[in-house]
């Protein structure tokens, strides 16, 4: 029964142990007082999926990228916002842009309203250095009505 039990206990064990393997050149972790990364130099080799939405390299770390939060959007308006993630200020341009029409509204992680203001001109500039790193949520209004959200996040 005891034997039963160690090698019952040695399968568990080894199967728990199983974790990502790849040949890359260089790599390792990297950790600071805000968070940690994982990183690889080189990697050899790597198997790619397509399919009709996009594709995936297995074993590749993937970019990751922010862009329009889906099913937000109700009217077509051309809106972009760059660079996203950012260190500090983001440009948002609007096309066809109507003068007294469009506001922007700020949202924390929590979803609290922090910055709401008028947009002046087809470009304009915003500063997140007054606000901590994380995700935000901004929203463009056209006649009080929602048009676009964006995430946005601010890095250090």
């Amino acid at each position: 029964m005891k034997t039963t039990a160690i090698l019952f206990a040695s399968v568990l064990s080894f199967n728990a142990a199983k974790a990502q393997n790849n040949t890359v050149s260089a790599g390792g972790d990297a950790s600071g007082s805000n968070g940690s990364v994982s990183y690889s130099v080189g990697q050899v080799f790597y198997t790619t999926a397509e399919g009709d939405n996009g594709s995936v390299s297995q074993g590749v770390q993937q970019a990751y990228e922010i862009g329009v939060i889906i099913g937000v959007e109700n009217r077509s308006i051309e809106a972009t916002l760059f660079p996203n993630p950012t260190v500090g200020n983001v440009q948002l341009d609007i096309a066809d842009f109507e003068q007294n029409a469009f506001e922007m509204n700020l949202f924390d992680a929590a979803g609290k309203l922090i910055l709401s203001q008028k947009i002046a001109s087809s470009t304009s500039l915003l500063s997140l250095n007054e606000y901590a790193s994380g995700v935000y949520t901004l929203s463009i209004l056209k006649n009080n009505e929602q048009m676009k959200s964006f995430r946005v996040v601010r890095n250090y």
